[in-house]
């Protein structure tokens, strides 16, 4: 009856000296943050830098809407990504929050009249 039993924890005793050093290594390594954007986020962060690039004033931005076909602003004072939405500050002062996706084009020529 001690044979078994001995075996038994001279085998607990055997992983437990061999996967120590495993475990401390596991435990000293660092943490690896992994940043993955949605296609939304890349998307408003390329229109703010789309306007950063705009030299030329002023910057028109056409979007669409669902009840409204599509609108265009014009006088962009400002362009900012915050996750996959667009904050647009015009120089009348209102900001407006559109969803990245919804943006047609940014561009610094003046749209054609309808």
């Amino acid at each position: 009856m001690k044979k078994p039993l001995f075996r038994s924890t001279a085998f607990v005793v055997f992983c437990l000296i061999t996967l120590a050093p495993l475990a401390a290594a596991s435990a000293d390594s660092s943490a690896i943050n992994l940043s993955v954007r949605t296609e939304g986020e890349a998307l408003a962060k390329g229109f703010e830098e789309a306007f950063t690039s705009l030299s030329n004033a002023p910057v028109f931005i056409t979007y669409a809407r669902e009840d409204k076909g599509f609108v265009t602003l014009s006088g962009i004072r400002s362009v900012r990504a915050l996750g996959a939405v667009l904050l647009i500050r015009t120089e009348r002062g209102p900001i407006l929050a559109l969803p990245a996706r919804a943006v047609v084009v940014i561009t610094d020529e003046r749209p054609l009249a309808p």
